[in-house]
């Protein structure tokens, strides 16, 4: 069994901490790091979140699932939030074969030295998801040890969860992700060169490469969008296509395209950051470049209208 810290230490302290796979840090887990954080403070230990890697799916199913927040943007979300120490547990065959106590004992007790555990509503854990809060409880009873179950988070009655906001990324709904999220959902990618098409039209656009390996897509479209360049300073708002350019291909390879607004510089193999404010129309194919064009105009228009009251 591996534990690798991406940031802090215990130093020999003994942790409050929560346990999970944390994708997104969504309005949902920042509740649980509130209270993390407060015990933490209150009683003199580390504020300590642990999460795995790799996401226990691609170890159970065989299938790396798209994610919010790949390990290193996750690290980055967390350290952000406050939280004292991160820690990445290994999981892998042996992990997912662990029973329930076992777990506890090994992994809760002697690897984060846990004095305080802090777990969601009707949190699972160990083989087969066999463990629940009252197992957690009795275990850690035997060794000093106090549980705090967080209150399950909704939104206007529906439970927030990464998988709620994978499926509104997956349909385009960028707007209410943001509200379950608690942030406007971002990607980050480096730019690279492409076929110059948006240049030759008079909108040029930065064909971005993702930074991260499975980092889910929004649904193909146009979208509203803010966006930082690296090395530039300022926010500046964009227009982002994701899709396969129907007018011009038929193929069926995704690109992501991003036409910053009112900005004229060269930005090749630099690394841009995207925040996805809303979803305008889908992706069409259109009967000629001049066709093409004139929505073009009316779109840059639209994300102008969404934006400037915030720009």
């Amino acid at each position: 069994m591996k534990v690798d810290f991406e940031f802090g230490s215990l130093n020999g302290k003994r942790s409050v901490v929560a346990v999970g796979c944390f994708d997104g840090v969504h309005t949902g887990h920042l509740s649980i790091l509130e209270r993390v954080k407060k015990i933490a403070h209150e009683s003199g230990l580390v504020s300590l979140v642990a999460s795995f890697e790799p996401h226990p799916r691609e170890v159970l199913s065989g299938q790396s699932p798209l994610l919010l927040s790949p390990k290193d943007e996750r690290t980055y979300l967390l350290k952000a939030q406050g939280i004292g120490a991160h820690a990445l547990i290994t999981f892998d065959k042996e992990m997912a074969s662990m029973g329930a106590s076992d777990y506890i004992e090994a992994v809760l007790i002697d690897k984060l030295r846990a004095q305080t555990i802090v777990v969601g509503y009707d949190h699972r854990f160990g083989r087969n998801r066999e463990g629940d809060t009252d197992l957690l409880r009795t275990v850690g009873s035997k060794h000093g040890i106090t549980v705090v179950e967080a209150a399950e988070a909704s939104l206007r009655g529906a439970k927030i969860s990464s998988s709620s906001i994978r499926d509104k990324l997956a349909e385009g709904e960028v707007a209410t992700a943001a509200q379950l999220l608690g942030r406007l959902y971002s990607f980050q990618g480096t730019v690279v060169h492409g076929d110059g098409r948006g240049k030759s039209i008079g909108i040029p656009t930065a064909n971005l490469q993702s930074a991260f390996a499975h980092k889910l897509v929004p649904q193909n479209g146009v979208y509203a969008v803010y966006v930082e360049v690296e090395g530039i300073a300022g926010r500046f708002g964009g227009m982002m296509n994701i899709g396969t350019r129907p007018t011009f291909n038929n193929g069926s390879s995704v690109t992501l395209e991003v036409h910053i607004l009112n900005f004229d510089r060269d930005i090749y193999d630099r690394e841009v950051r995207v925040e996805f404010v809303e979803r305008i129309r889908n992706e069409q194919k259109f009967a000629s470049v001049a066709h093409l064009m004139e929505q073009l105009n009316l779109d840059q228009e639209r994300c102008n209208g969404l934006l400037k009251e915030i720009l």
